[in-house]
């Protein structure tokens, strides 16, 4: 990266504005971008958590704490010219926004410059932000679409709509929505570089938005599986999510997708989620019952979403319906790991329902203790647990307790759970688990 002895003086910066075609090569964008990553951070330092406490100095690490026990700032407080001249860069950025489209590189500093306002919650992103969505609806080389939706298939103007997205306010993604994207989205899921643009959207529209989303595009969500857009999936899962009311519709849209809406075919729906993959024969009415396979990342993330649903019946009755071993084997694979946090950690999930699942672990705890995410999920399942199930666990982990002080994970297990006390001094044991224990 070229970096100048001396900065630019006054003149030269003003006449570098006043050009009607900024030259930015790369060294300069990634320069530009980095200061205004310093701006950004700053902003959210000094500018959106003013101190209490007048004066005094600031520790120079973050989270340095007062004798009163109250967190301090990190870094230094801004001066009162940044916010000036932060609406002076945009407004310089703003008349020079139709120059700044091509290059990649200058796409980095307008995604920056985005981010930096929007942090610093200054008057400006609002303004700067249409201005911005304006240049890129205005011309099109396709005559039969949006020229927005043109922008949002080109991979560098498609990354500032979707920055666009994450600091547009609810009546602009409303009107983006209504005015460029609906009646498209089918088109819009299934391209390649277009959905994530959408996942944007989904990620931050209000909740009419979404329902409108969901009514044109659930009867289609086969389309950006099968193109390998699952992302549309978690997004509208996420977005269903913050709109409980939205639920319900989600999951009967993604169900049928999946082929397993139909009641015989409740059961299996986790072994479809676990691969956001449609069961084999569900339209037929057929009821071979598929082999469940270890989770891959994007489903297990789908189940998660799934189980903090207001209604989580249908996944828990699906668990439960799981070959007994799967469970165990669940809670031993990374991705699944992290659904047995979900449905330990979910307030939605019946207390009923978590003790039954737990059961499914029973002998299965001391392979768990020596497995990278079995412990996890042994830990997950100690701490939300009462005396009586910390009694059973630790009956069953007691007696392999040479093999667990053999095992550098083992070992973790048998201290955190006090397996020595245990068995030496029980009565103690119980007396400091007492109470510990979260109730499920």
């Amino acid at each position: 990266m070229v970096v100048h002895a001396e900065p630019p003086s006054e003149p030269d910066m003003s006449r570098q504005w006043r050009q009607s075609a900024p030259r930015l090569d790369p060294d300069t964008a990634e320069y530009f971008r980095r200061a205004l990553e310093t701006l950004e951070e700053g902003a959210e330092r000094g500018g959106a958590r003013p101190s209490s406490q007048g004066g005094g100095a600031k520790g120079k690490e973050g989270g340095a704490k007062s004798k009163g026990g109250v967190v301090t700032a990190r870094g230094a407080e801004l001066p009162p010219s940044f916010r000036p001249l932060l609406e002076e860069l945009a407004q310089g950025l703003e008349q020079q926004i139709p120059a700044l489209l091509s290059p990649a590189c200058a796409s980095l500093c307008l995604q920056g410059a985005l981010r930096a306002l929007h942090r610093s919650q200054s008057p400006s992103c609002a303004r700067f932000c249409r201005a911005l969505i304006g240049c890129l609806s205005q011309d099109s080389p396709a005559h039969d679409q949006s020229p927005l939706l043109t922008s949002l298939q080109d991979p560098d103007r498609s990354r500032l709509l979707e920055a666009a997205m994450t600091v547009l306010d609810p009546p602009g993604l409303r009107e983006l929505f209504r005015g460029h994207l609906r009646g498209h989205l089918r088109g819009v899921a299934s391209h390649r570089v277009a959905n994530h643009g959408l996942q944007r959207l989904l990620d931050h529209a209000p909740e009419d938005v979404v329902s409108e989303v969901l009514s044109e595009l659930g009867p289609a969500l086969q389309e950006p599986l099968a193109r390998g857009h699952p992302g549309v999936i978690l997004a509208l899962l996420g977005a269903a999510l913050r709109h409980p009311r939205l639920q319900g519709e989600a999951l009967r849209s993604l169900f049928q997708a999946l082929r397993c809406w139909a009641p015989p075919h409740h059961p299996h729906c986790v072994t479809a989620l676990a691969q956001l993959r449609p069961l084999e024969g569900g339209d037929s009415g057929e009821e071979a019952e598929p082999e469940p396979r270890p989770p891959s990342p994007i489903g297990s993330r789908a189940l998660q979403l799934l189980l903090h649903f207001r209604d989580p019946a249908p996944i828990v009755g699906g668990l439960r319906a799981l070959p007994r071993p799967a469970l165990p084997g669940l809670a031993r694979s990374p991705p699944g790991s992290r659904i047995w946090d979900a449905i330990l950690g979910s307030p939605n999930v019946p207390k009923n329902d978590k003790k039954r699942l737990l059961k499914r672990l029973k002998g299965h705890w001391g392979a768990l203790a020596m497995d990278k995410s079995g412990s996890r999920v042994l830990d997950t399942a100690w701490a939300c647990s009462p005396l009586q199930q910390r009694v059973q666990m630790a009956s069953e982990l007691a007696p392999l307790l040479p093999r667990l002080l053999r095992d550098p994970l083992g070992r973790g297990v048998a201290r955190r759970l006090s397996l020595e006390l245990f068995l030496r001094l029980r009565p103690r044991w119980e007396g400091l688990q007492r109470g510990r224990g979260l109730q499920l």
